[in-house]
């Protein structure tokens, strides 16, 4: 790359006197054009002084006042020359930051969705929450309704209570109070009468008699009772009345209950539906994690590989910077300091390129795409019409799938390529020890030798100088192609079997964990045929000895009546 630097002389104005001395020719007489007749004797230059009148009639028409306005001289121009290193794609790692890309939207896609069904998801139970918040408020209701009208029974029951007929027992074994003083009449007269007319123990008859005693006790409480039927009358009516209105209540009652049931079977269905929608959001929860996890990893990788890519231009980004200082040096114009620059840089390119080969093919690389675009050749000159470009296209991708079909597709075309492309091999190798031995050629021979190989995603460069190893060239490429087919198979090959492998583990694997299962199904039956039989054993013998001891006792029993 070339750096030029413009340089401003400094100038010096000339004198009118120098300007007239120049219009003198060699024989030392004045031009004809000039008006001046007069001889000029040599050596009286310094001595006589002109006329400033003589001076000036002298016509100066012709002659410019300035001479760096009317001959400016040339800009001095510096050119200085730097290397200048290009930018690299390697194709294998764009298109590896490519399908991670793609990865990361399709996570960003997944995601998205995720969030839009977790939005619905939760819109739907804040609906069903809505719903279940105006029946929980309808249910409040059905209770305080219910309530109501069982504090409205309450006293009504109550009374139908009091007015029962029949004895009431105040406690348990207490005296019987009767419904009315009529019944405690009769009672006692009852008594009275089997005391009086029927044959009866004493006992018996003192007991009536103590039964008396306590009904006639009870005669106050039953004045009491009748006083307060009689007060029940009054305020709420007969019996039946009081009945009838409890009936009427309990019939009102029932219908609440039952809108209160309808409520509460849709609470219970509502109270489902939501359990079944938060099931639903803490699954997409779960997997909303899964898909953030996985593209923040993905994400990492993208990242990782940029930066792999950023090492890989590492020297294009310092020439960069290098280049950036020369134009400020430039804008500067400073002069020397762009001169060591120059020297500093291109010495140290040369020992990089002299000493390193990697170096020099990084450099050749990173050239290959300029020259191709400018349609020249490896080594600058213009390319000829049946020449190859130097960057070929890309290889399009082959799926893991296709690989095992496309080698079984074309088996016969693959060895038969191999068997021409051996001859043209050694034909290749006798031309090139033939040729002179000159630097650029070896270098040129250097990389033709070089086996070029195609990879799923790498470009393809190196082309031949002479157009009469075309076919030779063709022929290495092909071989490289079914060098790669092959590999492709082999690994195609080795993952079938590895998943072969993989497969016939796993049904060994199942069978042997149910063989497992069976044996200890089998020696658990066993053990529980052995603890039976063994507790039969045991009972049979406690039998035997119950039996013995029994006989024993027997016997011993009738030794003691006996004697």
């Amino acid at each position: 790359m070339g750096i030029d630097v413009e340089a401003k002389l400094v100038h010096v104005p000339v004198e009118a006197g120098s300007e007239q001395s120049n219009l003198l020719k060699e024989n030392g007489k004045m031009n004809h054009g000039s008006g001046i007749t007069e001889p000029i004797k040599f050596g009286s230059h310094g001595t006589e002084e002109p006329k400033k009148e003589e001076v000036s009639r002298t016509p100066v028409s012709n002659v410019p006042k300035d001479a760096v306005e009317d001959w400016p001289e040339p800009k001095q121009i510096h050119s200085f020359y730097l290397v200048k290193f290009r930018r690299f794609e390697d194709p294998k790692l764009k298109a590896k930051i490519e399908l991670a890309e793609r990865e990361l939207q399709k996570k960003n896609q997944a995601r998205s969705q995720i969030i839009e069904k977790l939005k619905a998801k939760r819109a739907e139970r804040s609906k069903v929450i809505e719903q279940r918040k105006s029946l929980s408020a309808e249910n409040k209701e059905f209770w305080s309704t219910i309530d109501e009208k069982r504090k409205e029974m309450e006293p009504l029951q109550q009374a139908l209570g009091q007015l029962r007929g029949g004895r009431d027992a105040g406690r348990e074994r207490g005296p019987i109070v009767c419904s009315s003083e009529q019944e405690l009449n009769s009672l006692i007269k009852s008594l009275q009468y089997r005391i009086q007319h029927e044959s009866i123990p004493l006992n018996e008859e003192k007991q009536i008699l103590r039964d008396i005693k306590q009904l006639e006790g009870t005669r106050e409480a039953v004045k009491e009772k009748a006083a307060a039927r009689a007060q029940i009358h009054e305020s709420l009516g007969e019996k039946e009345s009081i009945q009838n209105q409890v009936k009427l209540m309990s019939v009102g009652l029932d219908g609440v209950r039952k809108g209160q049931q309808e409520v509460k079977a849709k609470l219970k269905q509502i109270d489902d539906q939501i359990d079944a929608i938060s099931k639903q959001i803490n699954l997409l929860d779960e997997e909303l994690k899964e898909v953030v996890e996985k593209r923040d990893k993905t994400y990492e990788h993208i990242q990782e590989l940029r930066k792999q890519r950023e090492e890989g231009n590492s020297s294009f980004y310092q020439n960069s910077n290098v280049l950036h200082k020369v134009k400020q040096l430039a804008d500067q114009k400073d002069v020397e300091a762009l001169k060591e620059l120059s020297v500093t840089e291109v010495d140290k390119f040369m020992s990089l390129w002299c000493g390193k080969k990697p170096f020099r093919d990084d450099y050749e690389r990173r050239l290959l795409q300029s020259l191709d675009i400018r349609q020249l050749s490896r080594d600058g000159r213009m390319r000829n019409p049946d020449e190859k470009p130097l960057v070929l296209p890309e290889v399009p991708t082959v799926s893991r799938a296709e690989v095992p079909a496309r080698a079984n597709a074309k088996p016969v075309k693959e060895d038969h390529v191999s068997v021409e492309a051996a001859p043209v091999q050694k034909e290749q190798k006798e031309k090139s020890s033939k040729q002179p031995n000159d630097s650029h050629v070896k270098n040129t021979k250097r990389t033709e030798k070089k086996d070029v190989v195609i990879d799923e995603e790498e470009e393809i460069y190196g082309l031949e100088k002479i157009p009469k190893d075309i076919s030779s060239k063709k022929n290495e490429v092909d071989e490289a192609t079914l060098k790669e087919m092959k590999k492709e198979e082999e690994i195609a090959k080795n993952r079938q079997a590895m998943e072969r492998k993989k497969k016939l583990a796993e049904k060994a694997a199942a069978k042997a964990a149910k063989k497992a299962q069976l044996e200890a199904e089998k020696k658990l039956k066993e053990i529980i045929s052995l603890i039976l039989y063994n507790s039969t054993i045991s009972m049979w013998f406690i039998s035997l000895l119950t039996f013995r001891l029994a006989v024993d006792l027997s016997s011993y029993f009738q030794l003691l009546s006996g004697t």
